[in-house]
Parts: C-alpha cells; sequence; structure tokens
C-alpha cells in the first residue's frame, strides 16, 4: 500500500519504499514550528513533504551503489537533473528518482532558488563521497556536521519567508547534534553494507556522543525558553537512539 502523508485536506504520495523515519518529518517540521508560534502555510508543509522524499530517495539510492565511479555519475545525474537538463545520462536515473526530481524541480523554480539549491546539492554529495571514505573519526565527524548544516539549508530555502530568524537560528543548531545522533545509531549496520570505512568502536563512538551531548546542551541553554521545542526533541532524541529503525533491505 502507497504511504500518504495528510496535510490538512491533501495529501503527498510518500511511495512504498521511503525508510520509515523519514516518513514523520513533515509532521515533526510543523510541531516544531508550532513551539515558536508559526503556523507553516499549507504550500510550505506540501513542499518540505516534497523536499524529504526526495533527499531520501536520492541518499538510498547513493547508498546503494557499491562503486565510486558509479556513485560519481549518479551524483552528477541528479545535478544535470536539478538544472532541468534532458539529456541521455538525464535518463540512466531510476524512474522513482527520476519522479522525486521532477516534483523537487517544480519547488525549486517555483521558489526561485535555483542557484543556491543546487550549490548546497553539489557539496552535499561531494562530503557524502568523503565521508563514506575516510578512515578518519575527526573527518567524519565534520563531515557528518557539515551534512546536517547543509540539509538544514536546502530546507530554509524552501520555507522561506514563512519562518522567522528565531526559527532559523535553532534550525542551524539543531542540525549539528541531530545528524550525529543519526550517525551514531547507524554507524554498525553502515559499516556492515560498506557505507562507512571506519569501523564502528569505542573511539568513534565516544567522538559521535561528545560532539551531539555538547551541541545538545548549548541549544537546550540557548533556547531555554521554548519548553515546548525542547519537550519535542528529547522526544524526538529518545525515539532517534532507543527505538529499532527500520531499514531498506
Amino acid at each position: 500500500m502507497c504511504n500518504q502523508i495528510k496535510l490538512g485536506v491533501h495529501t503527498v504520495e510518500a511511495g512504498t519504499t521511503v525508510r520509515p523515519e523519514y516518513l514523520n518529518l513533515p509532521r515533526d517540521l510543523r510541531e516544531l514550528a508550532r513551539g515558536f508560534n508559526l503556523d507553516l502555510p499549507l504550500d510550505c508543509r506540501q513542499d518540505a513533504a516534497v523536499l524529504v522524499f526526495a533527499i531520501e530517495c536520492v541518499d538510498r539510492v547513493l547508498d546503494s551503489l557499491p562503486h565510486a565511479a558509479e556513485r560519481a555519475q549518479f551524483a552528477a545525474d541528479v545535478l544535470m537533473a536539478l538544472e532541468g537538463n534532458a539529456t541521455a545520462s538525464d535518463s540512466t536515473l531510476p524512474a522513482e528518482v527520476q519522479a522525486r526530481l521532477s516534483q523537487l524541480q517544480e519547488v525549486i523554480h517555483r521558489r526561485n532558488i535555483a542557484g543556491s539549491f543546487r550549490r548546497i546539492t553539489r557539496r552535499i554529495l561531494r562530503n557524502s563521497e568523503r565521508m563514506r571514505t575516510t578512515r578518519r573519526p575527526a573527518s567524519y565527524i565534520e563531515g557528518a556536521l557539515a551534512e546536517g548544516r547543509w540539509m538544514v539549508e536546502l530546507l530554509l530555502l524552501v520555507l522561506g519567508g514563512a519562518v522567522t530568524p528565531r526559527f532559523r537560528q535553532f534550525m542551524r543548531q539543531l542540525a549539528g547534534p541531530a545528524n550525529l545522533g543519526d550517525k551514531l545509531r547507524d554507524a554498525r549496520h553502515d559499516f556492515i553494507l560498506g557505507e562507512l570505512a571506519i569501523k564502528p568502536g569505542l573511539v568513534l563512538h565516544l567522538r559521535l556522543i561528545c560532539g551531539m551531548l555538547w551541541r545538545i546542551l548549548a541549544l537546550a541553554f540557548r533556547f531555554c525558553a521554548y519548553r515546548q521545542v525542547l519537550t519535542w526533541g528529547l522526544k524526538s532524541l529518545y525515539h532517534e537512539l532507543a527505538l529499532p529503525r527500520q531499514r531498506a533491505a
């Protein structure tokens, strides 16, 4: 059965292959925004869902490619698709990826963010390969922090003027520890699948935990007045680290 995300009276098709943890992100975004007294317009929530599902799809397919040359070609094709370049190489993308990127391209052009969006996406794709191949925990953590920051910048581009400067500050500060938590949870699984060159052990786990915790404390101190937001954050952190995650086969 096809997953659908309900946004008001509208729905956004998520498909059957989207990893379960991504299905909650559009709902979590609205809950988080309400903590800042923001009621995101329907079009913003719809466009954010399109972005989330496009990122999930590209990430899932990229992770499944075992060879560096394949990943480099895939990344190049993704960038060409975002540029609207209907060349032969564009058709080499899987149908699901093409469909997601086509929806995303419409959002990008309607919101007039094409240039910035492609520059950030290019950085994310290059950084992804460096994270995959590095054998230095410090470099991996640096890459994870950059990845989280750039992903949030894509979201903020899509949301545009619908959010306040305070919300933007929170999201930018949240990006790093949230992504470190994700990497901590998935480290062993990623290593088994060949998506991480560093064998998970005490050093990597301690670096991830320490990097995540001190950033969370700094975030809580800076935004201590937003109790609803911090409650949401603690709940999300528990679900992220304590509950089992379903992964695509």
